[in-house]
């Protein structure tokens, strides 16, 4: 992203809108963060094996 971009989509204050985001069971978050973003292939797949079925939306 270059910098006019990044004004127009994020910095300027007349068109931004700040919204706290707040993890309601943040352990959970971690675990599952880990899994998605860790080195190890494994618990990867298997999670995405385990919820490939209830996925709502995809962006590939």
């Amino acid at each position: 992203m270059n910098p006019e971009q990044l004004w127009e989509t994020t910095m300027n204050p007349k068109t931004r809108r700040l919204m706290q985001v707040t993890l309601e069971d943040a352990a959970l978050a971690d675990e599952v963060f880990s899994i998605l973003m860790g080195e190890k292939v494994e618990p990867r797949k298997e999670f995405i094996m385990k919820y490939a079925k209830e996925v709502r939306n995809l962006d590939v």
